[in-house]
């Protein structure tokens, strides 16, 4: 063991007791979140039963389970379908981008890395910072693997639609929910129920472009619908929005005008129009790349 300034690490020989006390620490995380480059051989290091306990604590402490692996499929490994769905995400980097030699993990101030031998921990709080911002680099250039069991995160998207009300395009992002209320409408009957919203509103006149959100709440049928249109103030902004949210086709104003995903979905839709050339490039072009947790990479109508 070594301690400098604030500075502690210990190696020593790894034991399935020393691994279940360095995780059963970690899913106490202060930050409530913790970070692990994963190597799926080290599987075996761990009880399994005591695996299980281990998650449930996750679970009961609310800790956010962030996963890089090397490996692109990755086999079911638990029966804790609600540790997996609520807490955890997970990419997969190829090796020629970062290779996962040993398993790390990284939570609060510790860095603890292991292998089939040994197993070192580092308490440091500038060390760990570091470590996170590697990670959080690396966990950019990744994406969903192959996953070998049901994986439902919590309010995921379909992939976009796109139409058009006479010049004007409409962007439509439907939440998974929102099967549920929509269920049995076709493209054309969805893109009609929208188009009828918008036409029986003046307040929508002034839009060059739209972006909706469908959504189910206790079975209805809901959307939001963020209007855009040129900004004539000198402040180089880019366009004014503005949004309605209607249930069953009716203004609704007893609810919040937007979750947390939804201003996800808002903010990577201005980032790429701020990087594309002008709006009509921005419009024609691709779907922006929204952060995998929160899409399922599917077509609605499928």
């Amino acid at each position: 063991m070594k301690k400098q300034n604030n500075y502690i690490s210990t190696i020593k020989p790894v034991t399935q007791q020393d691994l279940y006390d360095i995780t059963l620490k970690s899913s106490n995380s202060k930050d409530k979140e913790i970070f692990i480059f994963e190597k799926t051989d080290m599987s075996d290091l761990f009880d399994k039963q005591k695996a299980e306990t281990l998650r449930k604590n996750f679970l009961n402490n609310n800790i956010k389970f962030n996963q890089i692996t090397n490996t692109q499929s990755v086999a079911k490994f638990t029966s804790n379908k609600e540790f997996v769905n609520l807490l955890m995400n997970f990419r997969y980097v190829p090796k020629d981008i970062y290779t996962i030699d040993d398993e790390i993990l990284i939570f609060d101030n510790t860095v603890a890395i292991y292998n089939s031998e040994r197993l070192l921990i580092i308490e440091d709080e500038s060390f760990a910072k570091s470590q996170k911002q590697l990670f959080k680099s690396i966990w950019e250039q990744g994406h969903l693997p192959n996953l070998e069991f049901e994986y439902k995160p919590n309010h995921s998207f379909y992939n976009s639609l796109d139409f058009f009300n006479d010049k004007m395009q409409i962007i439509v992002w439907p939440d998974v929910d929102a099967k549920n209320s929509y269920k049995g409408m076709n493209k054309k009957e969805v893109e009609d129920y929208i188009v009828n919203i918008i036409k029986s509103d003046s307040y929508y006149d002034d839009s060059t472009y739209i972006i909706t959100i469908i959504w189910d709440m206790d079975g209805d049928r809901m959307v939001d619908i963020w209007k855009f249109n040129e900004n004539h103030v000198d402040d180089r902004s880019g366009p004014l929005g503005d949004v309605r949210l209607y249930r069953e086709g009716k203004i609704c104003k007893d609810l919040g005008l937007a979750s947390g995903n939804t201003l996800l979905i808002l903010g990577h839709e201005e980032k790429l129009r701020r990087q594309s050339k002008d709006l009509k490039s921005y419009l024609e072009g691709p779907e922006p790349n929204l952060p995998l947790e929160i899409m399922n990479g599917k077509d609605f109508f499928e």
